[in-house]
């Protein structure tokens, strides 16, 4: 049986061998490097939350620039909930 399987890559999968994303996350200000591991972590366990439930919503990217940090997603709505749980964990404004 397993010879006649067609086998293949999930779309997320394929999504982030590529480099596409449909959500993006920008945290800006000025974060020491505690601060920016804190929100490096929140957004990992946010996204591990909802890959358990949703595979295919899952992280692109995730690269510190001199403003803060730039988050590349497979989905808008991973995207918005990294987003809510910054705000909650942290405050600050969302747009």
């Amino acid at each position: 049986m397993l010879e006649k399987a067609a086998w293949t890559r999930c779309p997320a999968c394929k999504q982030k061998k590529s480099g596409v994303a449909y959500g993006r996350v920008v945290a800006k200000g000025a974060f020491d490097a505690r601060r920016l591991a804190a929100i490096e972590r929140r957004v990992a366990n946010v996204a591990a939350r909802a890959g358990f439930t949703q595979p295919q919503r899952a992280i692109v990217s995730v690269e510190r620039t001199d403003k803060g940090l730039d988050v590349l997603t497979t989905s808008q709505k991973l995207a918005h909930r990294i987003v809510h749980e910054l705000k909650k964990a942290f405050g600050g404004r969302a747009r």
